[in-house]
């Protein structure tokens, strides 16, 4: 009658031990064309089977690729979408614009100052209407829905105007640029709540004042900002892309941003104190040479969101797992293109677990990384299940 209890606590402490040497591991990278210098990628399914597609932004001419995911994490042929000639296309997000139940997307056009829609129409992407942003050289782009309206809004970072952009949605149509002065050279944006008045909050990185800005939506007016919390990445450092996930799992969204500079390379995390306010600057080694794009999503299914790094200058991405308390694990490098610019995280193949997608703008092409990591976590899955992760330009 005692061999039961017995076998429970063997394999309890099997399991223990399994999960604490957890490894989270990707298949060598798989590239696909991507033509001339691309800058943006996003995953999203744009013809309504269920599986991500895939969509980037190239250069010389101007236009999106989409390849259409034809099933186990494989891509079709590109079709291009032209997006103008000399446009500059650069960051791209994807959106339900017009609230047909199709995935359109939004491309940032930095040589004109503008955003273009790509609408969908049936499975079909085609070249939408511009707006002009306000500021100049749009960047990055980041979408939600900011005034509550039940339409996705659009906010651009404008890195020579040194401001970013909101551009709300009024029934499928993007209205009028508000702009909001941030300082020397905005980049990464990302749209989270960080106050817990579930409202999405501005948050960005300002590369050459070497801090990251956080705009708070006012209660009193949703989709209007007001200056929140400026968070120091320190003198030696400038951050470039940025996130904002619950990353110590008690319930706040912090903030991650990556960092370079005097040959230092980080992962920089504040964690977030409650209602907005954030602790010190807390570094963790990027693994890489000159971190670009971050995403936070969880890759082992272990419930803790782990962080991803785009390295430009080492060719190479890096994930650091969460080890849980506000701690990560050294970074694991994976092979990449040349001067990765963007990263983006999705469920490619549908078994449950995150895949990673880079846009090298050096070597003209994608590189896409199955991942492979054996789930040894709780004996439940948790985290992300819906197949999606957030994208960072």
């Amino acid at each position: 009658m005692l061999r039961t209890p017995v076998l429970a606590a063997a394999l309890a402490v099997a399991l223990t031990t399994a999960a604490a040497h957890a490894q989270i591991t990707f298949a060598p990278q798989v590239p696909y064309a991507a033509a001339t210098q691309p800058d943006g990628i996003a995953f999203a399914d744009f013809n309504g089977d269920g599986r991500p597609d895939l969509a980037a932004t190239a250069d010389a001419p101007d236009r999106v690729l989409v390849r259409l995911n034809t099933g186990g994490g494989v891509f079709g042929a590109a079709v291009a979408i032209p997006v103008g000639a000399g446009t500059g296309a650069h960051s791209l997000a994807a959106l339900n614009v017009d609230n047909d139940g199709d995935m359109d997307l939004v491309v940032t056009l930095q040589n004109t100052n503008q955003v273009r829609l790509l609408v969908n129409t049936g499975g079909v992407l085609a070249a939408g209407a511009t707006t002009g942003v306000g500021g100049t050289e749009p960047r990055q782009v980041a979408v939600a829905d900011l005034d509550g309206n039940g339409f996705m809004d659009v906010v651009t970072s404008n890195r020579t105007s040194g401001d970013v952009s909101v551009l709300l949605n009024s029934g499928g149509t993007l209205g009028a640029p508000a702009p909001y002065a941030i300082g020397v050279e905005p980049r990464g944006v990302v749209l989270a709540d960080v106050d817990g008045d579930l409202r999405p909050d501005i948050i960005v990185a300002e590369h050459d004042g070497r801090t990251v800005e956080v705009l708070l939506n006012l209660p009193s007016s949703p989709g209007v900002f007001t200056q929140g919390p400026s968070l120091s990445v320190g003198a030696q450092l400038r951050p470039d892309s940025v996130d904002a996930k619950d990353l110590d799992s008690d319930g706040d969204r912090d903030v991650v941003t990556s960092t370079s500079g005097n040959g230092l390379n980080f992962a920089t995390v504040f964690f977030n104190q409650g209602a907005g306010t954030f602790g010190p600057a807390t570094n963790f080694a990027a693994g890489g040479a000159n971190p670009g794009a971050v995403v936070a999503a969880d890759f082992d299914r272990d419930g803790r969101r782990d962080l991803a790094l785009a390295n430009q200058d080492s060719g190479n991405l890096t994930v650091l797992r969460n080890l849980g308390g506000g701690t990560f694990a050294a970074g694991i490098p994976f092979a990449a293109g040349s001067n990765p610019q963007a990263l983006a995280a999705a469920d490619i193949d549908l078994n449950g677990a995150l895949d990673l997608g880079t846009a090298n703008q050096s070597s003209d092409n994608l590189s896409i990384f199955r991942n492979t990591s054996i789930l040894f976590a709780d004996g439940f899955e948790s985290g992300n299940t819906s197949h999606w992760s957030a994208v960072a330009p």
